[in-house]
């Protein structure tokens, strides 16, 4: 007895010192990954993790590697800034270790574009419904000492999709989509809805039917320590370097539900990620008959203070009946042989910064590829990006920065016959009979068959104003989610399409270039913030035909984004 009661004592004192550093989660919407990615660059530090987001703990730990006794000029600034972002976390503390804060956000957005004939839903503008604000937000949380934290938002905006939406029936899409949605399976997908087709909308809801009622979408507890964090619940994530969008996990998905387990040090960090996603079969009261869930996880190493790599190795598992030994985290994903119920993936990324300033970047990403000794009954599944982005603070005021990248994926990327990694909501709405779905990549926001070329430039003076400039450039094949990856159009059959990307005969080039930027009212006080933000777009779209050379459906669109975000 006198052993048991000093073993509780000495675990006790052990999760005492664990639990040491704040568990606060900063979100990806925060400033401070933009400010510490220009202070390291600056500083010629390499990348910092590019697995987000962050506790405090672990961006503590990257700020910490800043020489402060040494930086100056707009480094120095940039320190102090993300500083104080550290240090605004849960806003009231209490003696007995409990904390809680509130955040409101008032934000209407105005939204105008030249063309509603051709430009009709959300994928027509660069400015797409994940991108816009909420109308009214408030986040509220609580936290005990420094270990235990929780947040939950509220919001009131402009729904996805409102009355006056048309749809494509299942009926219209004869294969069905991948292997999430068979062939016979009854669902609608959103064609033209209204918000995006008139010439003038904004994000504030007309009448409260109109509202978005898919929330919260940021909703979680987490625990942390010096150098661990664990999180379940809804959170918006992002894994990996590039600028246009990810492999493996990308932000372009609003939010995840989902376990993960963090530990890092300055040289090291691992990151475990469970996510889980919906397999009813309609949007009404039927419940889920299967688990299907992304198991990932990912190594990032720091050899040196200007390289950094990083490896993946993910699988998506799907099955009626959750056995918990295939959730081991140290195993080896891709030898959970059994095609019916796994699909591997794995990815790779680097970060090489030879001078100052100069960040060269790579990821990989494979999904199937023949090996020497096995057939061609499966055509190969892959991507890989590059880029280079070169940042400096002209005269030690602001930080100016060039990018360049080049994306390319395979037309089968993502695409399995019995487990996939597509992923679709449905989405409710309260003016429309209708339960459509929203479709998605879970990785690259473009999916399979896709050539894209990158160009940015941007000017940051934080907390006074931004400007940035950027160009797209895609050639997009005909392979696309409704579209079989078996040459007989059976997508419970081998995906065995046959093409390079862009793939078919008709091949689609879309153009976006955009000019933004952002302006903060100074001289506020410290709880109060104010700015406002612009964009204007020029989105340009034609179908190209291989075999007669001549382009048609050519189509345009000017596109204008108009927002006031005020902070309490």
């Amino acid at each position: 007895m006198r052993r048991l009661s000093l073993l509780i004592i000495i675990a006790v004192v052990a999760i005492a010192s664990i639990a040491a550093v704040d568990a606060y989660i900063i979100p990806l919407s925060s400033d401070f990954y933009n400010i510490i990615d220009d202070l390291y660059a600056l500083e010629g530090l390499g990348s910092p993790s590019d697995a987000r987001p962050y506790s405090i703990a672990q961006a503590e730990m990257i700020l910490s590697k800043v020489p402060t006794d040494s930086i100056s000029g707009y480094s120095k600034t940039l320190y102090e800034k993300a500083n104080e972002i550290l240090n605004e976390n849960v806003r009231w503390k209490f003696k007995d270790g409990f904390g809680i804060g509130a955040h409101l956000e008032i934000n209407p957005e105005i939204y105008a574009h030249s063309n509603s004939e051709d430009f009709t839903g959300e994928e027509d503008w660069a400015y797409q419904y994940d991108d816009r604000e909420r109308f009214l937000y408030l986040g509220l949380e609580f936290s005990v000492y420094d270990f235990f934290y929780t947040y939950a938002d509220l919001m009131y905006t402009m729904g996805r999709y409102t009355e006056g939406a048309t749809f494509y029936d299942s009926t219209d899409i004869p294969y069905g989509i991948g292997a999430i949605l068979p062939e016979g399976s009854s669902f609608s997908i959103v064609d033209s809805s209204q918000q995006y087709t008139d010439k003038f909308s904004s994000n504030i809801p007309p009448q409260s039917a109109k509202f978005e009622f898919v929330w919260p979408k940021r909703a979680f507890v987490s625990f942390g320590g010096k150098h661990w964090t664990l999180q379940f619940g809804r959170e918006r994530l992002d894994w990996g370097n590039s600028r246009v969008s990810n492999f493996i996990i990308d932000s372009h998905v609003d939010y995840h539900d989902t376990l993960r387990l963090t530990f890092f040090t300055d040289s090291f960090s691992y990151e475990w990620a469970n996510l889980f996603f919906t397999t009813s079969g309609t949007g009404g009261e039927e419940p889920d008959k299967n688990i299907r869930m992304l198991m990932a996880h990912r190594l990032e190493f720091r050899p040196i203070k200007y390289i950094s790599f990083a490896i993946s190795e993910n699988v998506m598992y799907q099955t009626p009946a959750l056995n918990i030994g295939a959730m081991n985290p140290g195993n080896i994903f891709h030898n959970l042989n059994n095609r019916s119920m796994f699909n591997a993936i794995a990815s790779a990324e680097l970060n090489i910064m030879p001078i100052k300033g100069l960040d060269i970047y790579a990821q990989a990403v494979l999904d199937q590829a023949r090996a020497p000794n096995e057939g061609d009954s499966q055509g190969d599944a892959w991507g890989i990006l590059g880029g280079v982005e070169y940042s400096f603070s002209p005269r030690n005021t602001g930080v100016l920065s060039f990018n360049l990248e080049f994306d390319y994926t395979s037309p089968l990327l993502y695409r399995r016959d019995g487990v996939d990694f597509l992923m679709y909501r449905w989405i409710q709405t309260m003016d429309v009979d209708e339960q459509p779905l929203k479709l998605y990549y879970i990785g690259y926001k473009y999916g399979g068959d896709a050539a894209l070329l990158h160009l940015g430039i941007s000017y940051d003076l934080y907390d006074v104003f931004s400007v940035f400039l950027s160009g797209d450039f895609m050639l997009k094949g005909e392979m696309d989610m409704a579209h079989s990856h078996n040459v007989n159009n059976d997508n419970n059959e081998y995906p065995n399409y046959e093409g390079a990307t862009p793939s078919g005969n008709v091949i689609s080039q879309i153009m976006i270039l955009t000019l933004g930027g952002e302006y903060h009212i100074p001289g506020l006080p410290d709880w109060m913030g104010l700015s406002f933000s612009s964009a204007l777009s020029l989105v340009g779209a034609q179908n190209w035909n291989k075999t007669t050379k001549t382009a048609s459906d050519g189509r345009m669109d000017v596109q204008f984004s108009l927002a006031m975000k005020l902070s309490i």
